[in-house]
């Protein structure tokens, strides 16, 4: 892995999932099999995504973690039992879907010279609004500029993901909410929980992370997204996607286990 990085004494991961999980959309094996492999080691691993309460949901009952982070910090679920799940909103779920629907309204009133669209997931979101862009739509960079100029000039908050524009009010973030999982449910304050994580990420919208988590990691598709990041991870991986995943688990896992990962 270019940038090598010193893995410490962490055994926490939170990893993006979209394009640092999934490459074209899809889990390989090679990534899953990383993922049980960490795991099975006795770290804590905990998705961090902009995707839906419904792909959330999935994750957490199907997946070996320990709890997964949706909606880009709106939220975090945990298992509490083999067929349980425990839901926590960053405030209340109520609030949460008024400013939904006032997001959605402001989306549909955009006065722009073309249409945007919501992603196929939104039915399926409980607080934020996802317009696709790169996932089955393809807008233009100029395009994607003016809705994130549109609707953050209306007070909401705007972050481009690898596929989608993700809208919402609210002081939460992908950090934000992973420092509260520290607390919550690891029982560590920020100083421990950074000293004990790292986090791996592709997008923009990862930044947040990489300024909260000093020994963090890129998938090499980031690589195209640095000249406008402030906040950069500190390793990047020498391949893409979900095989820069499984790169970064093999190197930990070396480290972590005293031998070579096959």
């Amino acid at each position: 892995m270019k940038d090598s990085l010193e893995f410490g004494n962490a055994d926490i991961l939170f990893t993006d999932v979209d394009d640092t999980l999934t490459t074209d959309g899809r889990l390989l094996p090679e990534t899953y099999l990383a993922i049980c492999r960490l795991a099975d080691s006795g770290i804590s691993v905990i998705p961090v995504t902009g995707g839906c309460a419904g792909w959330c949901d999935q994750i957490i009952r199907t997946w070996p973690v320990r709890a997964v982070i949706g909606e880009g910090g709106a939220f975090y679920a945990e298992r509490t039992a083999p067929q349980t799940v425990s839901w926590h909103y960053w405030e209340d779920e109520l609030k949460h879907r008024r400013d939904q629907q006032a997001i959605l309204e402001a989306v549909a009133a955009l006065k722009l010279d073309f249409v945007p669209k919501l992603a196929t997931d939104q039915p399926f979101r409980y607080v934020d609004v996802a317009v696709d862009y790169n996932q089955q739509q393809s807008l233009t960079p100029e395009q994607v500029a003016a809705i994130y100029d549109a609707l953050h000039a209306q007070g909401f908050n705007v972050r481009q993901s690898s596929i989608h524009i993700n809208i919402w009010l609210g002081d939460f973030d992908k950090s934000a909410m992973s420092l509260r999982v520290g607390r919550e449910l690891l029982g560590l304050d920020t100083p421990a929980l950074q000293q004990r994580s790292i986090f791996i990420g592709d997008a923009p919208n990862d930044e947040c992370m990489f300024r909260s988590f000093p020994m963090s990691v890129g998938v090499a598709n980031i690589r195209k997204h640095l000249p406008v990041m402030t906040h950069r991870p500190a390793a990047i991986a020498s391949q893409p996607s979900g095989l820069g995943f499984a790169e970064m688990a093999n190197a930990w896992l070396q480290k972590r286990l005293g031998r070579r990962i096959e």
